[in-house]
């Protein structure tokens, strides 16, 4: 029951926007409700006295008529003249069962209801437009608690009857306001979820390279400051150039240009320890590991086998000045100590000493790794 009640009040939300499609499920919740809860006033008419309630339930079939075409309209992309109009049938319908039924009955309480929704099916909260529409239903329920009287009424209701349907009345309006509520707390929480997903999404692309599909420099740095705020952090600091590569683009293409990138930031991800150790592209050619925990020898080791990672590529590259052959990368390395950490913001000096150390790996043939350690 309830699945199929969803389906009716998801027509006409397709295809658009979040906020439209709120307002539209919202109007069509109402219109929805406003029907279902018709039918139980239209059983005790027809079961106790249908002759002498065929007024009342004609008038609710011409209704629940009208609440329907809301759903019509809806499909037919009608949205806001679906949304005036179900409030207004609601409005009419209240006045018009309240004037044959008396207020003995409590029907008119629902005007409260239509009050504490309506800010939910405008786009934006105009003051006026919902507080004119709030009066209007205020000053319909107190014309039909004042003027439409049990005395006065066309149809007289049995007292035991005017009780439970009073009661009945109270309890539906409580629960039609609840389930509103409910209805679009899920889907603000559905809304949020999604954002979220979206903010995650966007957080991940943000910091992510697109070619190689690594860490960029702005999760380098988002990770250094994380780790300049624990205390006794050590962080190894590698960086790899790829020797000669712009001779190698210029030969071969930007197109495997790409493809090798790619293939080395793989490669150096495979020499790490997966899922402690950081290896980003830093920069064109340029790709930075970062080893927490890492003490000196390590660091030594690792970057030993992130260049034989590298050369164990074979991939070809016969415009080498130096006639290698293949692809390899020139490794400088250094370390965050604790004391390189200021609060919020590591130094520069262990990235800096890694550089040079990186260079002089260049100046001294490539294919080869230098320390940045101060004494090495």
């Amino acid at each position: 029951m309830l699945k199929w009640l969803a389906k009716l009040w998801k027509i006409g939300a397709r295809d658009t926007d979040p906020a439209m499609r709120r307002r539209i499920m919202l109007s069509n919740q109402l219109a929805v409700f406003g029907a279902v809860t018709t039918l139980p006033y239209q059983l005790f008419y027809a079961c106790t006295a249908f002759t002498y309630y065929a007024p009342v339930f004609a008038s609710n079939v011409v209704i629940m008529s009208g609440y329907l075409w809301t759903l019509r309209a809806n499909h037919r992309r009608r949205h806001d003249s679906a949304r005036n109009f179900v409030v207004l049938v609601a409005m009419i319908q209240l006045a018009v069962v309240t004037w044959y039924l008396g207020r003995g009955l409590g029907v008119h309480l629902f005007y409260f209801t239509i009050v504490s929704i309506l800010p939910l099916l405008f786009e934006r909260a105009r003051a006026t437009t919902i507080g004119a529409l709030a009066f209007a239903n205020v000053l319909l329920f107190w014309i039909c608690d004042q003027y439409f009287g049990n005395g006065t009424v066309p149809l007289l209701v049995p007292d035991t009857a005017r009780s439970v349907a009073f009661g009945f009345s109270a309890a539906a309006a409580v629960a039609l306001i609840s389930a509103f509520m409910l209805l679009f707390r899920h889907q603000i929480d559905v809304v949020e979820q999604s954002l979220r997903r979206t903010n995650r999404e966007l957080e991940r692309l943000s910091a992510t390279d697109a070619l190689t599909e690594l860490p960029n420099r702005r999760a380098v740095d988002a990770f250094l400051v994380r780790w300049s705020q624990t205390p006794d952090a050590t962080v190894g600091v590698v960086l790899c150039d790829i020797d000669y590569f712009k001779l190698y683009n210029d030969h071969y293409g930007h197109l495997l240009g790409d493809r090798t990138l790619h293939a080395i930031g793989t490669a150096l991800r495979g020499a790490t320890r997966c899922d402690f150790d950081i290896v980003a592209r830093y920069g064109g050619e340029e790709f930075m590991i970062l080893l927490p925990q890492a003490d000196a020898a390590y660091i030594r080791t690792a970057a030993e086998r992130l260049r034989a990672a590298v050369e164990a590529l074979a991939i070809e590259h016969a415009y080498r000045p130096d006639a290698f052959g293949i692809v390899t990368v020139s490794i400088g390395y250094s370390r965050f100590d604790t004391l390189d950490w200021t609060p919020g913001a590591p130094k520069r000096e262990p990235i800096d000493a890694a550089d040079q150390a990186l260079y002089r790996a260049k100046s001294l043939g490539r294919n080869r790794t230098e320390s940045g350690f101060l004494g090495d």
